[in-house]
């Protein structure tokens, strides 16, 4: 008897943080399994993207799907985007890391989804079946609020008391709970070798500090102030959903100023899995490969 070929679809959840990926059997859409590895932000490049998605491959025991569906971050950008479908080894579709949050967090229902995570981004669907977006825009030009973006605040706020001799002993608490030295030239030192992520290593160093040291507690007003700047499209009307690390940071506090906060029905991974069984009859970007 010759024996079955397991046909796999493979769910790519890309971010600045880590690689999630899903396996389906596309016989019966049964999940085979499922692997945590590295960042594949499409910043980082196709080559580093689809060696954490190998890396996935491997470590599930599987070999290479058939079809990937994939969620990034970074896919707004036109030339990362291009080769990344480019080196693709199989069918792919790419679509936005917010978009697979938005339709995993309401299944194409109306209401919005707010990724706060390593970076930042949100998405949302009126009653008129109409697709918004704001953020996306990466570390350097974007992401107020995120992970990346609190670790990058909390040094510059460092940089700048130490070197005004403003140092007090809540500063010094908060610095030995960073782990990266003790003053400015061991900061900088650490700066200017870290991405994204290596920053967002020192946010919850900043949030387990806010009761305890008031910079800190400064720096969380203010990444709530850049997220509300970020949604202040969104009709208070709709369900607001939050994901990624920094979502139950920021979903109480966003409760409190009027959004109806809930909580998703679904992760990025469910929004690639409804996204790919329904795109003949979505409206959303998606980019497809030629392999």
């Amino acid at each position: 008897m010759r024996k079955s070929v397991v046909t796999i679809t493979a769910l790519i959840d890309g971010g600045g943080t880590k690689t999630r990926v899903r396996f389906l059997n596309n016989a019966d859409q049964s999940v085979i399994g499922e692997v945590v590895t590295g960042p594949s932000n499409l910043g980082l490049g196709a080559d580093v993207c689809w060696q954490q998605i190998r890396d996935a491959v491997d470590l599930a025991g599987l070999s290479m799907p058939a079809k990937c569906v994939a969620g990034m971050a970074g896919s707004e950008y036109r030339q990362q985007r291009a080769e990344f479908l480019a080196q693709s080894p199989c069918q792919t579709v790419l679509v936005s890391d917010r978009d697979a949050g938005l339709f995993g967090a309401h299944h194409g229902k109306p209401g919005g989804c707010l990724t706060v995570g390593t970076g930042v981004a949100f998405a949302w669907i009126d009653h008129q079946g109409n697709l918004g977006r704001r953020g996306g825009f990466g570390f350097v030009l974007g992401d107020q609020g995120g992970g990346a973006w609190l670790g990058w605040r909390v040094l510059q706020e460092l940089v700048c008391l130490s070197d005004c001799n403003q140092l007090d002993r809540f500063h010094h608490r908060l610095i030995a709970t960073l782990g990266i030295g003790e003053t400015a030239n061991h900061w900088m030192h650490f700066a200017n070798g870290a991405g994204p992520r290596d920053f967002a290593g020192l946010a919850r160093a900043v949030v387990d500090s806010e009761h305890d040291v008031p910079l800190a507690a400064e720096i969380l007003t203010e990444g709530l102030h850049w997220l509300c700047r970020l949604i202040e499209d969104f009709p208070r009307s709709l369900p607001l959903s939050l994901v990624g690390g920094l979502s139950t940071l920021y979903a109480p506090r966003l409760a409190a100023l009027g959004y109806q906060v809930v909580d998703p029905e679904g992760d990025a991974l469910d929004g690639l899995r409804f996204i790919d069984q329904h795109l003949n009859h979505l409206i959303v970007d998606h980019w497809t490969s030629d392999a």
